[in-house]
């Protein structure tokens, strides 16, 4: 008798805590979700109009792949980029954010800007992408990675961690020649470009952000 009320004031107090883990407000701009069997980022992302890489980021998380029944992410509010769907009705910042004096962004493929930032016919892109003239992707900065694999439409991709809380993302990756935890040197190999159909070759889907806001990635490129 003992020992099954101590096992039930337990499963009251665990139930009780989980209540009121459940009422923590959200950080500001965001809102809580729990993971349900059969979601994926790329799922959640869509389900709540939210950016696939300011999800990754917001909940710190290095593999896509690796998220379970009942975890708890935080869902940033925000702009749709052009892969995911039709633009949000919040508007993609065009303007520059203070600019860390130690990070330069040199491009990460040679090659013409074929789609740019902010909307594009009935959808809005957070990057730009780039038809490049050889497969190779460089590192735009020094910094660490952060992320690697696969994102949704996206394809294999790249998530890059630089000082000053900015980081850069490269997408429609044909192959990875880097993983997660690496210190790169700004113009380092970090992959090979991907094929497109849409724009008839190899490109580069290419985002820089500051925090979880995306930016023209055209403002930092020298």
């Amino acid at each position: 008798m003992i020992l099954y009320r101590q096992d039930l004031l337990a499963g009251i107090c665990c139930v009780i805590v989980l209540a009121q883990a459940a009422c923590i407000p959200p950080p500001a701009g965001h809102r809580w979700y729990y993971v349900r069997r059969g979601d994926t980022l790329w799922s959640i992302a869509r389900k709540h109009d939210a950016d696939f890489f300011s999800l990754v980021s917001a909940n710190k998380l290095r593999d896509s792949s690796r998220i379970y029944p009942g975890m708890k992410l935080k869902v940033p509010r925000g702009a749709v980029s052009a892969a995911a769907g039709p633009a949000s009705t919040k508007r993609a910042r065009v303007s520059k954010p203070p600019k860390a004096a130690d990070i330069s962004f040199a491009w990460p493929a040679t090659g013409k800007v074929v789609e740019h930032f902010g909307k594009n016919n009935l959808s809005r892109s957070l990057g730009i992408v780039i038809k490049a003239e050889s497969s190779h992707v460089k590192a735009a900065a020094p910094g660490k990675v952060s992320f690697c694999g696969e994102a949704g439409n996206f394809g294999n991709t790249v998530i890059i961690e630089h000082g000053g809380a900015y980081h850069s993302v490269y997408a429609y990756l044909d192959s990875i020649s880097v993983k997660i935890g690496d210190n790169v040197n700004a113009g380092a190999l970090i992959g090979a470009c991907g094929s497109r159909k849409k724009y008839g070759g190899r490109v580069l889907y290419f985002e820089i952000r500051y925090g979880t806001e995306a930016y023209d990635p055209m403002l930092y490129l020298n």
